[in-house]
């Protein structure tokens, strides 16, 4: 693990290092400006396809950071804890290299430590659930995690051809009963192209593909007792052929792709449209000792994705922005269940069965409106979505449903105060709100387990308010680059009692 550290840190480093260039032609608060568009941050799925990537920014800028933050939650799902605390350290570039070759990339290094996670033996949640590994017992997490991206976009007159892969590892461990460990991994990897069809208007299709892995083993060391170890199947249904093993080994691997179409002017800063499909199956094996080669197939979560975004942006003089953004978004998520005989001497399949199906679906439209000086800025991004989020399993039959208004305000405020000298405040609101819900939910046959699944409920139809700002502060010495020193605050209103965050950061830009 030593030597994968040293050398993801000579990775990041170098990367952060990468085609420095100095940027003393323009002034700190054109560079920052610059560097942190919230314009670019607004219509940010646009650049999902890397071939459009070369509208990013029309400067080059490359950027170091360490922070650190804690997360402390008062009102949470018990399956993901109660917060947690940690480390992070990153870098990300974008650089032209040409005016007609663009290269970006990212790495980032985090170590954490999550607050009391119970219910849950497995990591990344959403993405697996329900076929989750779960315990009434639970604990303390330690995590690390590694990222990379790298991208690469070549134009030839009329044709833009670009490429991304990224990847994701992490790391979760626990050492007490019930003692975790987990690993996974996530390759994902991006190609576009995009054709200028009649002066600055281009059409683009993108595809993506990424294969997923999360391995994790759960043990216990005490000879005076253990919790009972569920393999779930939803709203508190297990799969009891399987409960209850002293050491159960797990695997998840998923394999997914996506397909997209895009149109635009200028580079996306006129308007786009773009519309994506996807698809993904999440295949969950158990394996009753680490000694054992023999895997079981429990389970098969299919989920099918649809997103449609469009945005429109106008000026009406060279110092007022307005922009408009519409979006759909669908994921339709349906679990396959596999069943075994009761002969333990030897297990056979002995039949595949639809027993799950979750759908959610989103809408959103937002308002962008942007002033520019020569010595400030001023943004203002207000939002509203709905959400309609339906879930429901066979044998038993059991079911919820939730709807969900969010609104709210993400603003940003970046004022020149020296030639040298740049603050950047970004106070944001939002508020959900909860319309109409079902609770169709049956006991399970356990009390403990319907005792957490209540509480979730209850947590799922509860209105939450949020409201946070952070402040950032860059300055320039001579001959060296820009320094930042910025720091984050939200509190989260939920059930009357506040989640709060916190957070600081250093690091350079250039």
């Amino acid at each position: 693990m030593l030597n994968k550290k040293t050398t993801f840190f000579l990775l990041l480093t170098n990367l952060c290092f990468l085609c420095v260039k100095a940027q003393d032609s323009l002034g700190l608060f054109k560079t920052i400006n610059t560097q942190y568009d919230t314009e670019r941050s607004f219509r940010n799925n646009l650049y999902n396809n890397p071939a459009s990537m070369s509208g990013y920014s029309p400067d080059s800028f490359s950027e170091f950071s360490v922070g650190y933050h804690n997360h402390d939650k008062k009102v949470y799902r018990q399956q993901l804890g109660n917060g947690d605390k940690g480390l992070t350290v990153k870098t990300q570039s974008f650089q032209k290299l040409k005016s007609n070759r663009y290269v970006w990339g990212s790495a980032s290094y985090q170590n954490l430590k999550t607050g009391l996670v119970r219910w849950n033996e497995s990591l990344d949640y959403d993405r697996v659930a329900p076929y989750t590994t779960v315990d009434s017992a639970g604990g303390k997490l330690n995590m690390e995690r590694y990222q990379f991206t790298g991208g690469y976009l070549q134009n030839w007159n009329k044709w833009s051809i670009a490429a991304q892969i990224s990847y994701i590892a992490q790391m979760g461990f626990r050492a007490k009963d019930p003692r975790l460990k987990s690993t996974t991994s996530d390759l994902n990897i991006k190609a576009g192209v995009n054709y200028r069809i009649f002066r600055e208007y281009e059409v683009g299709v993108l595809g993506e593909f990424s294969k997923y892995t999360q391995n994790s083993s759960l043990t216990f060391q005490s000879l005076l007792g253990r919790p009972f170890v569920y393999q779930m199947t939803g709203f508190g249904f297990s799969n009891y052929l399987f409960n209850g093993s002293a050491n159960p080994n797990v695997t998840f691997e998923e394999f997914a792709y996506k397909g997209g179409l895009q149109i635009m002017n200028k580079q996306g800063k006129d308007f786009y449209l773009q519309a994506v499909l996807g698809k993904s199956n999440n295949i969950k094996s158990y394996v009753n000792s680490p000694s054992s080669n023999l895997f079981y197939d429990l389970s098969d979560l299919e989920n099918k994705t649809f997103e449609v975004e469009g945005a429109k942006f106008f000026n009406s003089n060279e110092k007022n922005r307005f922009g408009f953004l519409a979006s759909f978004t669908s994921s339709v998520k349906t679990g396959y269940e596999n069943g075994y005989s009761l002969n333990m001497a030897s297990l056979q399949q002995i039949y595949k069965r639809k027993s799950y199906r979750k759908e959610d679906y989103t809408t959103a439209v937002k308002g962008f409106y942007q002033y520019n000086q020569e010595t400030f800025s001023i943004t203002a991004t207000p939002f509203f979505a709905y959400e309609e989020i339906k879930e429901m399993r066979l044998y038993p039959s059991a079911g919820q449903k939730f709807t969900y208004s969010y609104f709210g305000i993400n603003a940003d405020y970046k004022q020149q105060i020296k030639e040298n000298q740049t603050l950047t405040l970004q106070p944001y609101f939002s508020k959900r709100t909860v319309g109409k819900t079902v609770n169709a939910l049956i006991p399970s046959g356990y009390s403990t387990v319907d005792a957490w699944l209540l509480e979730d409920h209850i947590f799922q139809t509860s209105d939450i308010t949020t409201f946070g700002t952070s402040a950032r502060y860059d300055f320039k010495l001579k001959k060296l680059p820009a320094f930042f020193v910025e720091v984050q605050y939200q509190s989260q209103k939920i059930q009357k009692k506040n989640n709060n965050f916190t957070g600081a950061s250093i690091g350079i830009t250039f």
